[in-house]
């Protein structure tokens, strides 16, 4: 979902890893570059924030993308359920 502040283009992304990290990031981009990501890692029951390269962000972009995460259920942990069998 693309967003413009002080004339630059913006946008939000939400990813999921389930592969290397088992969670959902929402990413920050500008063009081609991410510039933040928040991960919210379910196995480890943490959330990271992780700047990627050095550049000014608007603090309005980062209240957006915080705004998104805490809207959508960014903090919300996935729990796993491990399957019980039955004998």
């Amino acid at each position: 979902m693309p967003f413009r502040i002080d004339n630059r283009l913006f946008r939000l992304e939400i990813a999921s890893d389930v592969n290397l990290r088992d969670g959902l990031g929402w990413e920050l981009w500008e063009g081609s570059s991410m510039l933040v990501e928040i991960f919210r890692h379910d196995d480890l029951k943490k959330i990271t924030f992780t700047t990627f390269t050095p550049v000014d962000i608007p603090i309005e972009a980062l209240d957006y993308l915080l705004n998104d995460f805490n809207t959508t259920g960014g903090r919300n942990f996935i729990e796993d359920f491990e399957e019980e069998s039955t004998d």
